[in-house]
């Protein structure tokens, strides 16, 4: 396949969009790790609408048809992650616009976070935190509702990377593993997702965002729930319904959560989920680290870069290169 050339012999650059909300020193990495002839347009450089038409490449997590509509010079989206739930990848198709994935700089983050929501709910870690700054030395008062997570049963909902980083964290802390998840694996005893929820001490959402998992937790599954679990979600917030989890937190059906993601994000200062103290919480920093970042940048480089020597992208998504040319 041959390489692809963009502009006329007067165009000096390949603009690449980064429509993430990020920082300065984020763009400032990006940009370290991009050739001379990459610039890179972001969303401080003015409207989404005007900045579409001049680009060639795009890095973003939503990206609608109306979007690619206006980007008449589009020829590849990058996911900055595991998810594609944002981009309308029919619309992308229509247009013959090829769409990947990010692989690395996610599992080991978002495996990472897990048990860090996972012991912060489990030992009140937050509250103990804000409450001995306070001047509230709490030695013996939280004793009778902090729990040691070895021995208990964790159940990982889906079993991709993500959901394999973690069971393989969850056997050095001597926790017993079950997993649901729709691909057969020997990682760890399968279930039905009713019976791993009636088993499970501890609940680990760990699935892509479709049709098929979209309020997978919801209101019924929940009060399937092993009295007294917890429940973690860093998958995406619309898994869960809200409302029905934060009934079955404030009831004492059951202990607590660990909640990265939201519906919607961020979440409404409304929520109560934002009073509750058995509940922690983070603003989808699953895989947000400065190694992380590093990574994924020269890993969207390195793909574009493949784009445009006719080469196939890593994490190719939508139908094959050879039908785009």
């Amino acid at each position: 396949m041959p390489p692809r050339t963009f502009g006329g012999e007067n165009q000096v650059s390949v603009k690449v969009g980064f429509f993430m909300k990020g920082s300065e020193g984020i763009y400032g990495i990006l940009r370290r790790n991009m050739p001379a002839d990459f610039e890179l347009v972001t969303l401080s450089n003015g409207p989404i609408e005007e900045l579409l038409p001049g680009l060639d490449f795009l890095i973003a997590g939503k990206v609608t048809s109306g979007m690619l509509e206006r980007a008449c010079k589009l020829r590849f989206i990058q996911a900055p992650g595991a998810g594609s739930d944002g981009i309308d990848l029919e619309a992308a198709a229509a247009r013959g616009i090829p769409v990947a994935t990010t692989d690395c700089g996610i599992a080991d983050e978002v495996a990472e976070l897990t048990f860090a929501l996972m012991l912060a709910v489990a030992r009140r870690v937050v509250e103990l935190d804000q409450e001995l700054r306070k001047g509230n030395f709490l030695m013996w008062d939280r004793r009778l509702v902090s729990r040691t997570i070895a021995g208990r049963t964790l159940g990982i909902v889906g079993m991709g990377r993500i959901g394999r980083e973690v069971a393989s964290r969850a056997r050095c802390f001597k926790m017993n593993i079950l997993c649901a998840d729709s691909q057969s694996t020997s990682v760890c005893p399968c279930l039905p997702l009713d019976e791993l929820l009636a088993s499970s001490d501890i609940v680990s959402l760990h699935v892509p965002l479709d049709a098929t998992t979209r309020r997978l937790m919801d209101r019924e599954r929940i009060a399937r729930m092993k009295p007294g679990a917890i429940l973690i979600n860093v998958a995406r917030g619309e898994v869960v319904d809200e409302q029905a989890l934060f009934e079955a937190l404030h009831d004492g059906r059951l202990a607590g959560a660990g909640l990265d993601v939201f519906d919607p994000e961020p979440p409404l200062a409304i929520s109560p989920l934002l009073r509750m103290s058995n509940v922690v919480l983070t603003p989808h920093v699953g895989s947000g680290t400065l190694d992380s970042i590093e990574l994924r940048a020269r890993a969207y480089v390195r793909n574009i870069q493949r784009f445009v020597a006719g080469e196939e992208p890593a994490g190719l998504i939508t139908t094959r290169m050879e039908q785009h040319v």
